[in-house]
């Protein structure tokens, strides 16, 4: 004889199934979490001050709209881009918050439009080197460069065949590369570099020459893993695009030496 139990559990159960469950449902006393990857440090977007606190002008405003759009976030940290690209690509990184989109880096992960800050990645050289630069790459052609792999400083630079790169893992090696006489450029961003080659007590060893090689826009990815990324993508852009309108945001733009709002709607 039939039970009710075995008469409705499998309806039940197929019932259940059929239920919707989105990415975003949370209750009003729990938040989502997302997992945000660095690859060390990058002053002044991203990093750990002396009271072991994480700042940095990309850190504060995505960890406002995280906030604004009741997420968590919980940040992990790794030895260098490419294994932060690995980790994104595998969805065991959700969201990074510093990026600038390339059609590799489109392979693994969804942008937001707009950027939120630009960063330049400039030459700095040894203090004692007569290298100068005129604004053609063509003119650094005699010349090696010490570059971080997975780092990208713009098209025209990534895809040249005629300049001389030495791939490094980090920013650690090429500092000391470059100091070794290992190359006879780096190119990286200014202040981070300046930055830490201070913390190593070797900051008079460089200087940087002009103009700027190139002006990246810093966006924020989501890895194509995560559940509902492109509606997840677009929730971020819609809340990046108001807050780039309002006085905090340009509070955290010049608290970090950003004297303009530097990122424009799209």
């Amino acid at each position: 004889m039939w039970t009710f139990k075995k008469l409705f559990a499998p309806m039940i159960a197929l019932l259940l199934l059929c239920i919707p469950i989105s990415a975003y449902s949370v209750d009003s006393d729990s938040k989502n979490v997302i997992k945000i990857g660095f690859p060390g440090e990058f002053p002044p977007f991203y990093f750990i001050d002396e009271n072991n606190v994480i700042r940095g002008a990309s850190y504060e405003i995505a960890q406002h709209l995280a906030k604004t759009l009741n997420y968590d976030i919980e940040v992990h940290h790794y030895p260098n881009m490419q294994k932060l690209l690995e980790e994104v690509k595998h969805g065991r990184v959700d969201m990074v918050i510093n990026l600038t989109g390339t059609p590799q880096r489109r392979k693994l992960a969804f942008f937001t439009r707009t950027a939120h800050v630009y960063e330049t990645q400039d030459l700095i050289v040894r203090a004692d080197s007569n290298i100068t630069y005129n604004g053609e790459l063509s003119s650094l052609s005699d010349y090696y460069i010490g570059t971080i792999s997975g780092w990208t400083y713009g098209n025209d630079f990534d895809s040249s065949p005629y300049l001389q790169k030495v791939l490094v893992n980090d920013p650690d090696e090429q500092l000391r590369g470059l100091l070794s006489g290992k190359y006879d450029i780096a190119i990286n961003n200014q202040q981070f570099f300046l930055y830490y080659a201070q913390k190593l007590g070797v900051a008079n060893a460089f200087k940087v020459i002009s103009p700027v090689v190139y002006k990246l826009p810093v966006n924020i990815a989501i890895s194509h893993k995560y559940p509902e990324a492109k509606a997840l993508v677009n929730v971020f852009e819609q809340a990046l695009q108001e807050f780039i309108q309002t006085e905090k945001y340009q509070e955290i733009l010049n608290s970090y030496g950003f004297i303009s709002k530097v990122a424009e709607v799209k």
